[in-house]
């Protein structure tokens, strides 16, 4: 009786990943990855060749090992004919670490596009009690070259509508959001419709070029954004496995995913002010702004292009921390299922991005240790006797589950930085299709959180997760 249930039950999540697989398959195969085209490569090869030809300040050429293909935009103004435009770099913080955030503030303006163009706003709250020593440490690091602007979020006399993108002085409280604190300092700070607006963390770090291949991109994009890793590899088990699953999804998925309806990833992304401006701003009360920002710029016929590109993000190295982020990751998707006005295409392209993956997790919870019990008896000589075409199944989603393996090798290669050849023996010897596998089941636990606050109408709250 035991076995005819385990077998039921393999049959049963082999189906389902059969379905989910088939999405994913012909997902991958319908879209091409969507980084850098032809004519971005042409513009950046322009960039080069002015930075490198001009003299003075200029970088040097990369050489053909440069990770990060360092571009020199200083004097791309003069050649395309106007004034590069200022890039404005927001960083909500609260409850962070001074060292952290200089490291971040480091890597802003050590960017290769010219720093007198760059611009930083720390945005913080009143009540938080880490203020004191970040501005001070902010004071100590800044030697007069780099501009950073400190931003106190004044909740007494600023109401926001709950729609998103309004907003009206008044006296009562709202929402301490991430979304709060970025649509405070964009509503009160003085942006020229050309500036281009940048969100980071304070743990983002990206390739010193980022900047000016987002500048670059959105000359044919009205949004750019880069991908997505992690770089504390050394800190856990799960921040080693997130590096490879975050950059797989990112570089896999979400990069096919800029012809219908798109999210962005909370930082790394570029967008001018006007068009944030006529997007709304970000919703508030949200759960995921960045989901939201997302969705709605799609809406509007806003165009997103992908930089080829890894911001490198840093994951909490306790699960209970580590289920506390994800939550709110993956809350997102769910308030966006029954939207009205999309098309049954971009419909299913958005499910597949998003909540496929997440079933994948789900599927795990069962279909891993069944399909462990039944390799066991089919290695042991006791194969278990069922229809050809559930083994038909079993072969389809073992070639996908290898491609996809393949795919993400392929993908970490781009994305994570090793510091030494034992780091990286270590990294692959530990980071696998079948750790990773592991990894991906443990997402069901905050997916199931997630799925418990949208049906209780959870709000989202401005909650701290701790860096590494």
């Amino acid at each position: 009786m035991l076995l005819e249930w385990i077998l039921a039950l393999f049959v049963l999540t082999q189906v389902c990943y059969f379905v989910v697989n088939l999405a994913m398959a012909v997902f991958v195969f319908y879209h091409s990855n969507d980084d850098i085209d032809t004519e971005e490569m042409s513009l950046l090869a322009e960039l080069v060749a002015v930075g490198t030809d001009g003299g003075g300040d200029s970088h040097p050429r990369p050489t053909e090992g440069d990770r990060t293909g360092a571009v020199d935009v200083a004097q791309t103004g003069e050649a395309r004919g106007r004034k590069l435009p200022d890039v404005h770099v927001l960083i909500p913080v609260y409850r962070e670490h001074p060292e952290i955030l200089i490291e971040t503030l480091e890597n802003v303006f050590g960017q290769t596009y010219p720093t007198e163009c760059l611009h930083a706003f720390i945005i913080y709250e009143d009540d938080d009690p880490t203020v004191p020593a970040l501005l001070e440490a902010v004071g100590d690091w800044m030697d007069g070259t780099t501009d950073v602007t400190t931003v106190a979020v004044d909740h007494d006399v600023l109401e926001f509508d709950q729609a998103p993108g309004k907003w009206v002085l008044g006296g009562h409280q709202v929402s301490r959001t991430k979304a709060a604190a970025l649509t405070y300092a964009f509503s009160v700070l003085p942006f020229d419709s050309r500036d281009v607006i940048t969100v980071f963390d304070s743990d983002t770090l990206v390739p010193e070029d980022t900047f000016a291949l987002g500048v670059a991109m959105l000359e044919s994009n009205d949004i750019v954004q880069a991908k997505q890793t992690v770089r504390n590899i050394d800190d856990g088990l799960l921040a080693l496995l997130e590096s490879m699953g975050i950059a797989a999804w990112s570089g896999i998925a979400y990069a096919r995913a800029t012809n219908g309806p798109y999210q962005l990833l909370g930082k790394g992304y570029f967008l001018e002010a006007g068009t944030l401006y006529d997007i709304g701003k970000w919703q508030i009360d949200a759960a995921t702004e960045d989901m939201t920002l997302g969705l709605t710029a799609y809406s509007k016929g806003y165009t997103l292009g992908i930089i080829d590109r890894y911001i490198q993000d840093t994951c909490p190295s306790r699960y209970r921390d580590w289920v506390r982020q994800k939550r709110r990751w993956v809350r997102g998707p769910y308030e966006y299922v029954s939207v009205d006005g999309w098309s049954l295409r971009a419909r299913m392209q958005f499910l597949t991005a998003t909540i496929a993956n997440q079933s994948i997790s789900l599927i795990n919870v069962v279909g891993l240790p069944v399909g462990a019990l039944v390799l066991w008896l089919t290695l042991t000589g006791n194969p278990p006797s069922l229809h050809t075409g559930i083994w038909v199944l079993v072969v389809f989603n073992g070639i996908v589950w290898i491609y996809y393996s393949l795919l993400t090798y392929l993908t970490v290669r781009e994305a994570v930085i090793f510091e030494s050849r034992r780091q990286k023996l270590r990294y692959y010897l530990i980071s696998n299709p079948i750790t990773q596998a592991v990894y991906a089941t443990l997402w069901a636990v905050p997916i199931v959180l997630a799925m418990a606050d949208h049906l209780r109408g959870k709000r989202a709250t401005f909650e701290v997760t701790p860096k590494g």
